[in-house]
């Protein structure tokens, strides 16, 4: 991938030209989160910024992507989840960008490349060394995936190594509808509030489309069948992808601009139609 197929006419099929893309080398040509991350940055570009947070930041997210693929390198590679896999880790990352392009273009501030980079950064780390399944108790493996890259984290700035926790933290799907409610009737602004409801819409946004979403619930199946919870059997029939689609939240205006709210209505009536 030499570059994000990202268009400023139309965000929604760049979205998914990108997503295409990534399926098209996934697994056996995979370029790697650290080239897919260096897109990102170059994309946005926050690689010429001159500010030392915001360096660090890049940095930061480097050696977590680096970090993740070298755990796949070599013949002693441990299995990877079906779905919160580096496939996922990157699909949240192009949202992210995507999402970042369009509050560049929509609220410029000064502060958008700090931002932006501390939210990649966030997404890079947000499943590192997910085992697949789900929490036994409230944030279970989302603090153990901040505290897998905590060392690496040691060189960031206080302030942006407690927001990164708190929104890896606050991707615990029990936290999520909270997270909405924060920001609800609220102006965007680039607040640690709305970063957090920007990770969470990234994270759920390609589940969500109608190209992608019903592939990865089947994929959400199997790894749950891996873990041997029950909620296997449901998840990828038609209730179970209702149930998501009625419980999927985009609250931003990245997410009006993108569409995605209209696609989740056409799954729901479709699927309704079918019962």
């Amino acid at each position: 991938m030499n570059q994000l197929p990202l268009t400023p006419n139309n965000w929604s099929e760049g979205l998914h030209q990108a997503c295409r893309h990534l399926r098209m080398n996934w697994p056996a040509h995979w370029e790697g989160l650290p080239r897919i991350l260096t897109l990102c940055q170059q994309s946005l570009r926050l690689e010429q910024t001159t500010d030392d947070d915001t360096i660090v930041l890049n940095q930061f997210a480097q050696w977590v992507a680096h970090d993740i693929e070298q755990q796949f390198a070599g013949n002693t590679r441990p299995t990877e989840p079906a779905y919160h896999n580096r496939l996922h880790t990157a699909d949240v990352l192009i949202v992210l960008t995507t999402m970042l392009h369009i509050l560049h273009a929509t609220h410029a501030a000064h502060e958008d490349n700090t931002w932006s980079s501390a939210l990649l950064a966030a997404a890079v780390a947000h499943d590192y060394k997910h085992p697949g399944g789900v929490n036994q108790f409230a944030f279970q493996i989302e603090r153990a995936s901040w505290q897998g890259v905590q060392h690496i984290a040691q060189t960031l700035p206080s302030i942006w190594r407690q927001r990164i926790e708190s929104w890896i933290l606050g991707t615990d799907a029990q936290s999520v509808h909270l997270n909405h409610q924060r920001i609800a009737d609220q102006v965007f602004a680039w607040e640690a509030p709305w970063a957090q409801v920007l990770l969470n819409e990234a994270d759920i946004y390609v589940s969500a489309t109608s190209e992608f979403g019903p592939g990865l619930s089947d994929a959400l199946a199997r790894e749950w069948q891996c873990a041997e919870f029950a909620g296997h059997t449901r998840v990828a029939t038609n209730a179970g992808r209702a149930d998501f689609l009625h419980n999927a939240h985009f609250s931003s205006p990245t997410a009006k601009a993108l569409g995605i709210q209209v696609q989740v209505e056409q799954q729901l009536t479709s699927l309704k139609q079918q019962d």
